[in-house]
């Protein structure tokens, strides 16, 4: 489109050069005429009569069209510059939102880079590669994108999560990997309603996997403080969440669904170098972040499944916690080393361990636990 926009450029700046010699040429043939002035015979008034009809219908015929060039030139350079304006403000809009995504819905999943691909003229796309954290260990995740247009961003596509249920586990569509789940802890998971996966306990079974490091979410027995969970945490195992929960946890419905909200833990420059590294730890300015960037997200997209709206549930819990020393979570996504998990679920607050990502420790770089 772009390219296109050069040739009508090209034909307003041809049509001034133009006019501009015709102006030059009109005011020679003016002095000349004035110093040397002729007459014509007239036996060659009907020849010249008859060729200045013939000139006169071709310059009206080339100057209607030319004129009519220009119009469309004018009129498509002015349309493609108020486009343009206006994808520009969209695309803002669309790369707030999904910021606002990455560090509120997106579970211990980080974004590489945020890319504009499938470019169009009237709509285009924000395209992220994403990873988990796994102990320091950077494991390729699934891709996102963020459609968006010249009539602005009110139907933004979110991309929510809908996982394939295989063998009482959750995997992404695309690439086929293992979703670390939180569970409700008061959901009847025997109704005839249900139809997800049962709460799991995974923490023992990885244990007996050596020279791997792990990505576990551990769904607590109830809501816990921030600085409870500092308490309870083993100083071995990093979080990496904060799962805030579900304002109606009795919901089989809600239960089914792999959409969490939350927040990353903060980073900071590691010991080794100056690379940040998530250091399990959140403050306040973090969590004020977190309640700002939720909004965001439910103002643009509401998440509805079988009439219950997910994301006015969210909200809720949002409005109950106002700021860190009020919040209370319902789960973390934990990582380490796959033996660090061992004897986790003997602990009276956990509810839960689903794995998700596992990886192979590599000699040239080191766990974080």
């Amino acid at each position: 489109m772009r390219t296109i926009m050069i040739f009508f450029y090209f034909i307003l700046l041809i049509t001034f050069a133009f006019g501009m010699f015709r102006f030059i040429l009109y005011t020679i043939k003016k002095i000349r005429h004035k110093k040397s002035p002729q007459s014509h015979p007239v036996s060659n008034l009907g020849k010249d009569f008859t060729s200045f009809a013939n000139k006169t219908k071709w310059k009206r015929w080339g100057i209607t069209a030319w004129i009519a060039l220009v119009i469309i030139s004018l009129v498509t350079a002015l349309t493609w510059n108020i486009n343009s304006h206006y994808m520009e403000k969209a695309y803002f809009k669309t790369s707030e939102k999904a910021f606002a995504y990455f560090t509120s819905a997106a579970p211990n999943i980080i974004a590489n880079n945020q890319i504009i691909d499938d470019y169009g003229i009237f709509s285009s796309n924000i395209h992220s590669d994403t990873y988990k954290d796994v102990d320091g260990y950077h494991v390729p995740w699934r891709s996102y994108d963020f459609g968006f247009g010249t009539l602005g961003t009110t139907n933004l596509s979110i991309p929510f999560s809908s996982p394939v249920n295989s063998e009482n586990s959750y995997y992404t569509q695309d690439t086929s990997q293992k979703i670390a789940t939180f569970f409700s802890t008061k959901v009847n998971y025997h109704s005839k309603d249900y139809t997800g996966i049962l709460p799991t306990h995974d923490a023992d079974k990885i244990a007996q996997l050596s020279n791997h490091v792990a990505e576990v979410a551990v769904t607590f027995d109830k809501p816990y403080s921030y600085l409870d969970i500092q308490e309870m945490i083993p100083k071995n195992l990093l979080i990496n969440w904060y799962w805030i929960g579900y304002n109606n946890p009795k919901s089989t419905i809600v239960a089914e669904q792999t959409n969490w909200y939350g927040l990353m833990s903060n980073s900071s420059p590691t010991k080794t170098n100056s690379n940040p590294q998530l250091n399990g730890k959140l403050d306040d300015k973090s969590y004020v972040s977190f309640i700002k960037n939720l909004q965001v997200i439910t103002q643009a997209q509401q998440l509805i499944i079988n009439n219950f709206n997910l994301t006015k549930d969210v909200l809720k819990q949002s409005q109950k916690y106002p700021s860190l020393k009020t919040a209370k979570f319902s789960g973390v996504i934990l990582t380490g080393r796959t033996k660090n998990f061992e004897n986790l679920d003997k602990n009276s607050w956990v509810y839960a361990t689903n794995v998700g990502v596992i990886t192979e420790i590599r000699p040239d770089i080191p766990p974080v636990k």
